[in-house]
């Protein structure tokens, strides 16, 4: 019994040769893939799989204690990295440092101005202290401050110590930020 064919080129149906009638295709590839018989799927037995109870509880208890032991890991490891504190001018009252086997102790140490921020203080109407932050720059400070980056040399004027390293100031160091005077009062 021969399986009749549809032209996939011209639509035409029940063909039982080789060739179409209508548009001349060659059907012979077409009818030995119809003709190959047919394999139906062999069922197979689903087998179960069960996975023990102690399987997931143990999973789940080693990441606990891998997320502890990385905290703890990253809280030794910041503990470790003190910001490096250099004032432009310190008093020594009360101030002791400890130095152990692999830690530094500083004990709280009080600022003073430098004694040019006095003169610079006189001439203006006063300011604040500022530490300076990772990825700060003189530049950076005065837009955040003033919103002006070109007022970089105020901050350098009223603090003598970073003069001549204006762009080396480090993680820390404390700055003496005047206060701009069209922001005064009675100047």
């Amino acid at each position: 019994m021969s399986v009749k064919l549809t032209c996939p080129v011209c639509d035409r149906s029940q063909i039982e040769d080789n060739t179409c009638p209508n548009c001349e295709t060659n059907l012979s590839t077409y009818r030995m893939l119809a003709e190959l018989p047919v394999e139906t799927p062999v069922e197979r037995k689903e087998q179960k799989r069960t996975i023990p109870l102690w399987l997931p509880v143990g999973v789940a208890i080693l990441f606990l204690l891998l997320g502890i032991g990385l905290g703890f890991a990253g809280n030794s490891v910041i503990a470790k990295q003190q910001p490096k504190t250099t004032p432009t001018s310190t008093t020594a009252s009360n101030q002791t440092s400890e130095t152990k086997a692999d830690q530094l102790v500083v004990s709280p140490t009080v600022v003073e101005k430098p004694q040019g921020v006095e003169k610079s203080e006189s001439k203006s109407c006063g300011g604040f202290n500022y530490v300076v932050r990772k990825g700060d720059s003189l530049s950076l400070i005065a837009s955040r401050l003033y919103g002006d980056i070109n007022s970089w040399s105020l901050i350098s004027k009223a603090n003598p110590a970073i003069q001549g390293r204006e762009s080396s100031i480090e993680i820390g160091e404390l700055l003496f930020v005047p206060n701009l005077k069209n922001n005064c009062q009675n100047i």
